[in-house]
């Protein structure tokens, strides 16, 4: 926070108020601030208020960065002092410092940057023709007097014509930068309503002999971070656009976008240095950016105020990676200078990539220009961020180095991530520990793949079996239906001959046909030939598991672990009975709904729910069908045939009391007993007023056994006759009137 001279307190009072407006009782930082006084009993006064004014926002001031009673301070690009205010001559410094070119290709530089600002210089053509005559073919270099007159002309016109911008808060700002394999330069610019872009600033550097060592990439990125450290009281919070003509930083240091992965670590930390700024990034190419180029191609020299600490501790991490590696640094060295795609590799790095590397013809070179971000080049050898690149002829050796303690693929790949690197690197250690006979011979068990048996299309169509026990003094067959999930559990007593499983699966068969397949173990029972001849018999197809993997036959084992656990269950529960205990478990599993299929076994395999004690819950809904009409009525009176044993059956009176289905009738007698009897067993019985018996509703035989007297004839007769009688009605004659 200097403290210098301006125009009036009235001035620096009314700033002071803008910038503590709203501030809360929190400690800031204020960047720069000038007061100002014209003499020092008024300069004293205005200081204090200020600093009473800070005290009361609670703002602090670092005495290191504070300056007291300067006849003169340097401010945006002007010296101010008692003469008002004055152009920094600073601000063009690294033009006028510009060394003369030593080669075409620095001529063409520095012509390149002038040709920027040519229209600004009077007689531009004229002073550059001296300078244009070195550049044409076939022409010996020879750098004369009238060459260095010209240089000199051209330098001092621009850096008098540049001196004639000034900073203006209202205009847009530009940064543009660039970088050579020696140097760096940086140009802020203002541009104009009609699209002129004028400097404001002016800076340049030799690089060091640790920076000379970064990659092309890393060396751009250093120009940006330069020119925006360089000219910060510019830029601190302003929106300024970023020119660059390399092409990777447009995504690298984009603010829109996040740090890749695969960023090298000096520029993933630049990244994050220039996100404290608010810019936008712009490509630029080449042949449009002399003003920065001609600066990076003739570099003023060094620059001691611009030191970047933490790119020494990236250089001294690096140096240390370097001798501490797998390989001696000195044979890592001498193999890269002896490897030819290496030596192409390090060129790329430390000037120019190509603008695209194909993996078809270019096979070896492909795995490095996809990470040609994350190269870089220290004390002769190549890293990749941290991770040396090893030369091929020295992979082996440090594959065995790595290999020394005979670990496994994993730690391996990490004990080689962190020193070394080398396309494929991570296969060629797969292989090595693949061939290592050591490793082999104590290798664990591989890990257990599974693979679930495919659902068949029917039930019963695959069936998995299996023996357990002694369980409850028997051994037990379990075979359970694969689709279905339904299980069949047979007691085979001690006897699990094959013989006996023969007879055990025939029951089986008797209920749901022969199955298609039947998968088991390679148990003595099941392989053996009666088997065999069985399987023949039906035609059944028997796949056995593979030897000591239960988890091949899943299906069955998971339902021997929940019978045995029934069973206990029910031994536990006071269960003395074998055979109810199996009852139980087996109507449990079949009838509970499966936890792989979600309806009960039992309902899965005979497709219909089945009526359970938990079923009767539920109330009827179901529509009954109408009955249909009775031939005889409640309290109808009947003739019941009653049956008598070693008899011919009989005719009793009976009343119809109660209808128990469409042909079925419970009937009571005369003498109070009831029966039931179907429709087919009874007739009609009617009754005369006078209580006569319907002589035509009884059967003959009933007739001929209970003959009445004569009289007794001759009453029923004209009672109730035998056929019906007509009833006659004289007829209506005709009788003349």
């Amino acid at each position: 926070m200097p403290f210098g001279i301006s125009n009036a307190p009235a001035v620096f009072q009314r700033t002071i108020d803008q910038v503590l407006a709203g501030v809360s009782n929190s400690i800031a930082y204020l960047d720069d601030i000038l007061i100002t006084g014209k003499d020092e009993e008024e300069h004293l006064a205005t200081l204090e208020l200020v600093l009473t004014k800070l005290a009361d926002f609670g703002l602090r001031c670092n005495m290191e960065k504070c300056s007291f009673f300067q006849d003169e301070v340097v401010y945006l690009g002007y010296v101010i002092n008692s003469n008002g205010k004055q152009p920094d001559p600073t601000r063009v410094i690294a033009i006028q410092d510009l060394p003369a070119p030593s080669d075409v290709k620095q001529v063409e530089a520095f012509i390149g940057k002038i040709n920027y600002y040519g229209k600004f210089i009077a007689n531009f053509s004229h002073h550059c023709a001296p300078l244009n005559r070195l550049r044409q073919n076939n022409v010996k270099w020879n750098w004369d007097s009238s060459c260095q007159k010209s240089f000199d002309t051209l330098k001092k016109q621009l850096a008098e014509t540049t001196m004639l911008v000034h900073f203006d808060q209202q205009l847009p700002l530009i940064l543009a930068t660039d970088a050579s394999s020696y140097g760096i330069g940086a140009v802020l610019m203002h541009r104009y309503a009609d699209g002129t872009e004028k400097p404001i600033a002016h800076a340049s550097k030799t690089l060091n002999s640790a920076e000379r060592n970064y990659s092309q990439i890393e060396k751009e990125a250093l120009s940006i971070v330069y020119g925006v450290k360089k000219f910060h009281q510019y830029l601190a919070a302003k929106s300024f656009e970023l020119v660059t003509d390399h092409r990777p930083l447009l995504s690298i240091f984009n603010p829109a976008k996040g740090i890749s992965v695969t960023t090298a670590n000096r520029l993933a930390r630049w990244s994050i240095a220039l996100m404290g700024y608010n810019y936008k990034i712009r490509y630029k190419p080449t042949q449009q950016h002399g003003n920065a180029d001609g600066l990076s191609r003739l570099p003023a020299g060094e620059d001691k105020s611009f030191v970047d600490d933490e790119s020494i501790q990236v250089n001294r991490i690096q140096a240390q990676v370097v001798e501490e590696g797998p390989v001696d640094s000195r044979e890592i060295q001498a193999a890269v200078d002896a490897d030819q795609h290496l030596q192409l590799i390090k060129k790329f790095i430390l000037n120019q990539w190509p603008n695209s590397i194909t993996r078809k013809n270019n096979p070896d070179l492909f795995p490095y220009f996809t990470l040609r971000q994350s190269l870089s080049v220290a004390h002769g050898c190549i890293l990749k961020d941290t991770q040396v690149v090893i030369p091929k002829s020295l992979q082996l050796r440090v594959i065995k180095m790595i290999h020394r303690g005979h670990l496994g693929v994993v730690k391996m790949k990490q004990l080689a991530r962190v020193h070394c690197w080398w396309p494929k690197m991570e296969m060629d250690i797969e292989n090595i520990a693949k061939s290592c006979k050591t490793c082999a011979a104590t290798a664990p068990k591989p890990k257990e793949d599974f693979k679930p048996w495919p659902e068949p299309d029917h039930n019963w169509s695959r069936v998995h079996m299996d023996f357990l026990g002694p369980l409850w003094n028997s051994k037990w067959l379990v075979m359970v239906d694969a689709k279905s999930k339904f299980p069949f559990v047979a007691d085979m007593g001690n006897d699990t001959s094959a013989k006996n499983l023969c007879n055990v699966l025939e029951q089986a068969i008797d209920w749901l046909g022969p199955p298609t397949t039947l998968v088991s173990d390679n148990g003595p029972p099941f392989t053996s030939f009666e088997m065999n001849e069985f399987y023949k018999k039906y035609g059944i197809q028997n796949i056995t598991t593979a030897p000591y993997h239960p988890p091949s036959n899943g299906i069955a084992e998971r339902f021997v672990r929940s019978f045995k656990e029934g069973i206990i269950k029910e031994q536990e529960s006071g269960q003395t009975n074998k055979s109810i205990a199996l009852r139980n478990v087996l109507r449990t599993y079949r009838w509970t709904p499966h936890t792989i299929t979600g309806i009960p076994p039992a309902e899965a395999l005979f497709q219909r729910p089945i009526r359970t004690d938990l079923a009767r819950l539920h109330p009827n809904l179901t529509t009954s069908k109408p009955i249909q009409t009775s031939k005889y009525d409640v309290r109808q009176d009947i003739w019941m045939m009653n049956h008598q044993r070693n008899k011919k059956f009989e005719w009793k009176s009976g009343v119809i009391k109660k209808k128990i289905g469409s042909m079925m009738y419970q009937i009571e007698l005369e003498n109070g007993q009831t029966c039931v009897r179907h429709q087919n067993q009874l007739r009609l019985r009617q009754e005369s007023n006078n209580q006569s018996i319907d002589l035509d509703a009884l059967p003959d035989d009933l007739l001929n056994r209970n003959k009445p007297t004569t009289t007794d004839q001759q009453q029923a007769s004209q009672q109730s006759p035998r056929y019906p009688r007509r009833q006659r009605q004289p007829p209506d004659r005709f009788t003349p009137s």
